[in-house]
C-alpha cells in the first residue's frame, strides 16, 4: 500500500511540474483582448488563459481576468516606458580604449538561428492554403529573414528541419532543432511562425509599401521568463526606433515556454496571418531584421560590409563593455597613485620627485637582482663555451 502512494505520488509530482503550454488555437477561431470598457486591445489566434498578458503596439499592458467564449477580459495594468529598454546610443573612443579594442572580440558573436516549429504554416493567398505538411510557406519567410539580416552584417544559421504534424508535441520536437543549431553558439535564436487572425489583425503600410506586422510571443513559464520578457521589451524598442508599428504587440503566455529555457535570446515571432500574404511578411521580417543588430549590441552593416566588421568590440562601433571597465579601472588606478603621492608629500613639485626617485631607483633596485642573477647565469653559460 506504501508503494502505491508513493508511486502516485511521483505521479502526480511529475504532472505538477509539466507546464501547462499555451499553444495556438486548433478550431479555425481567434480571440479578441477587450478591455474594462469593453473595447478591443489585442487580437490573437494563440489559446488565452486568465492571467496571460499583452503588450498592444502602443505600450499599454493588459491581464486576461476572464474569458467568455471568444472574448477575454483584460485589466489595464499600465504604459511600459520602453526608453529605459532602447539601445543606448554609441560611445566614442577613449585613449585606453583605442588601445584596448583591438583585442576585445564581439561580447554574442554574428551568428542568429532560425528555425520553424510549425513547418507547415503557410499564406492562403500566395500558397493556396494554410497548412502544407513539409513544405509550409514560412520557411520562405525565414529565408527572408535570414537574408535581411545577412545584408545587416550578421550570419543567420537556418534550419529547415520539419516538425509536423502540428500538435501540440511539435514544441517537443523542435527542441532537438533547437538543440543542434545551439552548438554553433549564435548569438539569438528565433522561432518564426505565422498567426491565424483576419488580415487586417496584421496587415498595415510601412514606407508607402504593403506589408504585414511582426508579433512578439513570450513564454512565462519557467526561471526564465522574466529575462525572455526583457528581452522581448528591448526587441519592441529598437523596432519602434527603426520602424514604428511594425511591431503588432507581445503576447506573454503564462504557462508556456516554447523552448525559450535553452538561450537567453530566444524569441517566438508571428509574422503575419494566414490570410495575409507571404509576400507582404517577407517584406515585415526584412524590416524587423533592422532591429537586430542594435538589440545583440552591434552597429548595423551594410551590404557588402564583412560580418562583424562593425561589431561590438571593434574600433568602428566604439569599445565594448569590458574595455571601457579596463579602462577605467586603469585610468582610476593612476590617479590614485598621483593623489595618493600629493597627500604624502604635501606638493606638485616633491610627489613629481617622489615619482621620479621611485622610477628611476626603487624600481631598479627591484629589477636589479633579477638582472643580475640572469647576467651571472649567461657570465657562467660563457665560460663553459670557453671550456670546450
Amino acid at each position: 500500500m506504501n508503494r502505491l502512494v508513493l508511486v502516485a505520488a511521483i505521479v502526480i509530482g511529475c504532472l505538477v511540474m509539466v507546464p501547462a503550454q499555451a499553444h495556438e488555437r486548433n478550431d479555425g477561431g481567434y480571440y479578441t483582448i477587450v478591455d474594462e470598457l469593453g473595447r478591443p486591445v489585442f487580437m490573437t489566434g494563440w489559446k488565452v488563459n486568465v492571467g496571460d498578458q499583452c503588450l498592444t503596439t502602443d505600450n499599454k499592458r493588459y491581464e486576461v481576468t476572464g474569458i467568455s467564449g471568444d472574448t477575454a477580459h483584460a485589466k489595464f495594468i499600465g504604459e511600459v516606458n520602453l526608453s529605459a529598454y532602447a539601445p543606448s546610443a554609441p560611445v566614442r573612443n577613449h585613449a585606453f580604449a583605442v588601445h584596448l579594442a583591438p583585442r576585445v572580440a564581439s561580447a554574442q558573436g554574428n551568428k542568429v538561428a532560425i528555425y520553424h516549429t510549425h513547418s507547415d504554416e503557410s499564406y492562403v493567398p500566395t500558397d493556396g492554403k494554410e497548412s502544407i505538411l513539409g513544405n509550409g510557406g514560412i520557411f520562405k519567410v525565414g529565408q527572408a529573414f535570414g537574408e535581411a539580416l545577412k545584408a545587416q552584417g550578421l550570419q543567420p544559421i537556418i534550419s529547415n528541419a520539419k516538425h509536423d504534424p502540428h500538435d501540440n508535441m511539435a514544441y517537443e520536437r523542435s527542441r532537438r532543432t533547437v538543440a543542434d543549431l545551439l552548438k554553433q553558439q549564435p548569438a539569438a535564436v528565433f522561432d518564426v511562425h505565422r498567426d491565424a487572425l483576419p488580415a487586417e489583425g496584421y496587415a498595415t503600410k510601412i514606407n508607402g509599401q504593403e506589408m504585414t506586422k511582426v508579433q512578439l510571443v513570450v513564454g512565462k513559464y519557467g526561471p526564465t521568463g522574466k529575462q525572455i520578457e526583457d528581452y522581448a521589451l528591448k526587441i519592441k524598442a529598437a523596432a519602434d526606433q527603426k520602424h514604428p508599428g511594425l511591431i503588432k504587440g507581445i503576447f506573454f503566455a503564462k504557462g508556456g515556454d516554447y523552448n525559450q529555457d535553452l538561450h537567453p535570446r530566444s524569441m517566438l515571432l508571428e509574422v503575419g496571418s494566414h490570410t495575409n500574404s507571404r509576400a507582404e511578411a517577407e517584406k515585415g521580417i526584412a524590416l524587423f531584421a533592422d532591429a537586430i543588430p542594435a538589440v545583440l549590441g552591434q552597429t548595423g552593416g551594410q551590404p557588402g560590409t564583412p560580418a562583424g566588421a562593425t561589431g561590438l568590440g571593434t574600433q568602428q562601433a566604439g569599445p565594448s563593455g569590458a574595455s571601457k571597465s579596463i579602462g577605467w579601472i586603469v585610468a582610476l588606478l593612476v590617479i590614485g597613485v598621483i593623489a595618493f603621492l600629493f597627500i604624502s608629500t604635501g606638493g606638485v613639485k616633491e610627489a613629481g620627485a617622489k615619482l621620479k626617485r621611485f622610477t628611476t631607483t626603487e624600481f631598479a633596485n627591484f629589477l636589479g637582482p633579477k638582472i643580475g642573477r640572469k647576467q651571472r647565469r649567461d657570465d657562467r653559460d660563457d665560460e663553459g663555451d670557453d671550456s670546450r
